[in-house]
This record gives C-alpha cells, structure tokens and sequence, in this order.
C-alpha cells in the first residue's frame, strides 16, 4: 500500500509546469526547494498541485529520514539504505529520484511564496542554456 503523499517533485519540464502551477493558485502552508533542475514541494495531501511529469513523494515509516516516490519501493531493506545514506551524506532528511538517478537534501526546505517562487525562476532563467 503506497503511502500517503507528502510532496510532489518534478525534474525538467515537469519542475517548470509544477512551478506554474502556483502562478494559477499559490498555496499557504507549502514549503520548496530546487537546484537546477528538480522543484519539491512539501505539505498537506490536499495542498499539493498537480502537473504532467510530477512524481508524489512522501517518508516511509522504516525509514522516516528518506523520501521516495510513493509509487516506488527500492528492493533493499529502506531502514539500511537510509542508514547508508545518512552515513555517506550529511543531509537529513534526504529524497531519492530513480529517474534520473539523483538525491536531494530537504533540509533546505523554505515557505513557498511569491518571493521564493520568482527567485527559483530566476535561477532557472539565469543557468538556462
């Protein structure tokens, strides 16, 4: 039984139409993060926007520190990988993207406003090729 989402994520294209979708409808009580390429966003199930190419994403109650896709459930016991990653990466609570493979530290999570809103875009805009 998948769990229930506590963030969505989106990388590409995927993260610029989860970004516009807040232009549409900002939401209070939601926290992000980006890098250059991948946008999450934190808080409550009902809160969480949808847009094409997003993956919901939520903590694991073996492993309460790494965040999976929902739909996913890597072939290794979580509570290890956790403790692995934890040990190798000093980031708490961290995400973990299969496709393409990467992680991301939540740590860095921030009220998710106008003014993060135009400062994620600005990065994008700025590193865009």
């Amino acid at each position: 039984m998948p769990p229930a989402p506590q963030g969505v994520a989106g990388v590409g294209a995927a993260a610029q139409r989860l970004l516009a979708a807040f232009d549409a409808a900002p939401r209070e009580g939601l926290q992000a993060t980006a890098n250059a390429t991948v946008l999450v966003v934190t808080g409550p199930p009902e809160l969480l926007p949808w847009a094409d190419g997003v993956v919901y994403i939520a903590p694991r109650p073996d492993a309460p520190a790494l965040w999976l896709p929902t739909t996913r459930r890597p072939g290794i016991a979580l509570d290890l990988l956790e403790r692995a990653l934890m040990r190798r990466h000093a980031f708490s609570p961290l995400l973990m993207l299969p496709e393409p493979a990467q992680l991301l530290p939540l740590s860095r999570l921030l009220p998710l406003g106008i003014g993060l809103a135009t400062q994620i875009r600005a990065r994008w805009d700025a590193h865009a090729p």
